[in-house]
């Protein structure tokens, strides 16, 4: 009888390692490839409960939406793993962040067949627009809202700041979560107010159609 007790207690020592190897299997294959856990805005906005509910997605099409996503933000594993290679950390900045929008092009490519037109274009609005004003570092936007060359240095330094004022929030150890979300709200709108006083009225309207109606959490 004394043995009994010894066995189980072996036998659960046994179970908690193999959930344990289990855990940190399941754990290093879901591991996203981009920095700090990063599986890039998009991905996470098609796993935000609040985006598929605005978009009016079924349950069937969230799910095939975030397969497609995760499927995509997986087949470029080995590009991540080469982007965050340079020792310098702006070589590694630009290069994730063209990986990241060759990744955005190729998901919303593959999710012609699963979400209605509707749904994709107002994907695509909410994507730029809570994306914020870096989005106007985009190629694709540069070309659609025809910006200048001085107008693009200025919009990167404007965007330069917000960052560097987003980081000391982030950082900031005596802050609420609650006074950080404001914070960083009224930072992201300032940024953006900054832009419009450099962009002409007409290439602001243009902004406003890209970006659509504004998506509230």
């Amino acid at each position: 009888m004394a043995a009994y007790p010894v066995l189980v207690t072996k036998f659960r020592a046994l179970v908690g390692a193999l959930v344990s190897c289990v855990l940190l299997a399941q754990l290093a294959v879901a591991a996203p490839p981009g920095p700090d856990g990063n599986r890039g805005h998009l991905n996470r906005l098609l796993h935000n409960p609040a985006v598929t509910s605005h978009l009016g997605l079924t349950a069937e099409q969230a799910r095939s939406a975030q397969a497609i996503s995760n499927g995509v933000v997986e087949s470029h594993r080995a590009d991540f793993e080469t982007a965050l290679k340079p020792s310098g950390k702006a070589e590694r900045v630009v290069l994730v962040r063209d990986l990241f929008m060759t990744v955005n092009a190729d998901t919303f490519r593959r999710l012609n067949g699963v979400i209605s037109a509707p749904q994709l274009e107002r994907l695509r609005q909410i994507e730029i627009q809570t994306f914020g004003i870096r989005a106007l570092a985009r190629p694709s936007v540069i070309q659609s809202l025809e910006l200048t060359p001085d107008q693009i240095g200025r919009l990167a330094k404007v965007g330069d700041a917000m960052g560097e004022q987003l980081s000391g929030i982030h950082k900031a150890s005596g802050m609420s979560p609650a006074a950080k979300t404001e914070a960083t709200t009224g930072i992201r709108r300032a940024a953006l107010q900054g832009a419009r006083e450099i962009m002409s009225a007409e290439q602001w309207v243009r902004w406003e159609l890209l970006i659509g109606a504004e998506f509230r959490r």
